[in-house]
C-alpha cells in the first residue's frame, strides 16, 4: 500500500493512491485578503500549477475553498484534471469559463468512483446550502473530510448511513466561526462518529479565524478519542500515521 496524505493548509488536503493524485478545497492565493482583508498566516506549501491532481474536489462556494485564481492555475497546468464538487461550485466554475465536459457534479448523498477511490458527499450545514462533505475510500482506507459545516445532532448518523463503517480519519472543522463548529462541537461530533484518528482542520491560516488544534487533541483524548494534527505542507504516510508511528514526512 502507498497512500500519503498533504495537508495544504485551512481545509486543503492531497490524497495520493497508487497513481492517484486528488486535490480537496485548495487555497493557494491571498484573495480572502484582498475581500476581507483576513491575510494568510503562512505561505502556500508549493505554486497550485505544481499539484497537478487527476481531479480537484471543492466542498462550496467560498473563497477559502473556491479559490479562482488557484483552481485556474490548477485547471490549467493539469488539463485533464476533474473539477467536482455540489451545484454551487458547478455554477461558479461555467462563470470561470471551465468547461462543462471538465465538470462533475457531486450533489449530498452521491458517490463516484476515480480510479481505485471511492468518493461520496455527505451533509453539511453551512451558509452555502449546497456545501457538503466528503467521504473517500481509498484502497482500504476511509476517510471523511467535513469541509465546513456546523454541528447538528443527527450529522454523524447521517454520515455513517452513507459509509460501510467509521472513518479511520475524520478531518473535521474546529474553528467555530463563520459557520463551522468550535472545538467543543467538533469534540462531540468525534464522540458520535468515533474515527479511529480525529484531525483538526480549518485553523492557522488568518488569525482572526482559528482554533488551538492542541486543545481539539486534548479534548479528544480525554472522551478516549485518538487524535493527531497534520503536519502542514508534508506529505504523511497514513498508515503509520493511523498507527501513532513516526512518520517520515517529505516536502
Amino acid at each position: 500500500m502507498s497512500l500519503h496524505i498533504t495537508w495544504l493548509g485551512q481545509s486543503g488536503y492531497l490524497l495520493e493512491d497508487v497513481g492517484q493524485r486528488l486535490v480537496l478545497d485548495p487555497y493557494f492565493s491571498d484573495v480572502v485578503a484582498r475581500v476581507e482583508g483576513l491575510r494568510r498566516l503562512v505561505p502556500p506549501p508549493c505554486p497550485a500549477a505544481e499539484l497537478k491532481p487527476d481531479a480537484l474536489l471543492i466542498t462550496h462556494d467560498h473563497l477559502d475553498h473556491f479559490d479562482e485564481e488557484t483552481i485556474a492555475a490548477i485547471m490549467q497546468s493539469a488539463p485533464s484534471c476533474k473539477l467536482i464538487g455540489p451545484s454551487s461550485v458547478m455554477k461558479h466554475a461555467g462563470k470561470m469559463g471551465l468547461a462543462p465536459a471538465r465538470l462533475t457534479p457531486l450533489a449530498s448523498g452521491a458517490t463516484l468512483t476515480l480510479g481505485g477511490i471511492t468518493i461520496t458527499a455527505t451533509p453539511a450545514r453551512h451558509s452555502d446550502a449546497a456545501a457538503v462533505g466528503l467521504l473517500m475510500q481509498a484502497e482500504n482506507i476511509l476517510f471523511w473530510f467535513s469541509g465546513d459545516t456546523l454541528y447538528s445532532p443527527e450529522l454523524a448518523r447521517q454520515i455513517l448511513a452513507l459509509a460501510p463503517r467509521a472513518p479511520d480519519i475524520a478531518c473535521v472543522c474546529i474553528n467555530g466561526k463563520l459557520g463551522n463548529m468550535n472545538l467543543t462541537e467538533a469534540t462531540q461530533l468525534m464522540s458520535e462518529l468515533w474515527p479511529r484518528l480525529a484531525v483538526p482542520a480549518h485553523y492557522g491560516m488568518f488569525a482572526e479565524n482559528t482554533a488551538d488544534p492542541g486543545e481539539f487533541v486534548a479534548a479528544c483524548a480525554r472522551l478516549g478519542q485518538p487524535a493527531a494534527a497534520l503536519p502542514f505542507g508534508c506529505a504523511v504516510d497514513i498508515v503509520k500515521f493511523l498507527r501513532h508511528q513516526p512518520c517520515e514526512v517529505t516536502q
